[in-house]
């Protein structure tokens, strides 16, 4: 993080901190209920940046993929312990409010508007963090957007894997 980042990162979290308390308690209580349309934007901005290099070239094709890995997350976070859902809605949550996103990736404009390379820069700053909370949020969201996009059995074949036959 250079030192113009550093500062501006500094002012905001000041500036959100002068809000008061109260609203943040308020917010962060909030930030722990499931909301579909956070997730969606946060997944929507991430996934391609996770999976760059693993989409076809073709947009259509490329588009109907990221949908079909949203769809397979949806469908398995009901799995997941509780406690693992509401830290992962809470992530969701926090990343698609400014302040706090903000806060966790030093970028005013939202996701969706940074560029792939900047969004791949964000993930990684994040594994490479001093911060364990960081470090936890990159690996969780890798395990889970990777766990649902290779789990379909489409995308075995160019991991060379075979599923084993049971009898």
């Amino acid at each position: 993080m250079d030192r113009r980042k550093f500062i501006l990162t500094g002012i905001s979290l000041g500036a959100a901190a002068s809000l008061g308390s109260g609203l943040a308690i308020w917010g962060w209580q909030h930030s722990l209920t499931p909301d579909s349309s956070n997730r969606d934007l946060v997944l929507s901005a991430l996934l391609p940046a996770l999976l760059y290099g693993a989409l076809p070239q073709d947009a259509t094709l490329a588009a109907a993929e990221l949908e079909r890995t949203k769809t397979a997350i949806s469908d398995f976070l009901p799995f997941l312990p509780q406690r693992q859902q509401q830290e992962l809605n809470q992530l969701f949550n926090l990343l698609a409010n400014r302040i706090s996103q903000l806060g966790l990736t030093g970028h005013i404009s939202s996701l969706p508007d940074l560029s792939i390379a900047q969004r791949l820069q964000l993930l990684n700053q994040w594994r490479d963090s001093y911060l364990a909370l960081l470090q936890q949020a990159y690996h969780g969201l890798r395990e889970l957007l990777y766990g649902a996009y290779y789990g379909q059995s489409e995308h075995w074949q160019a991991l060379g894997y075979t599923a084993p036959r049971f009898r």
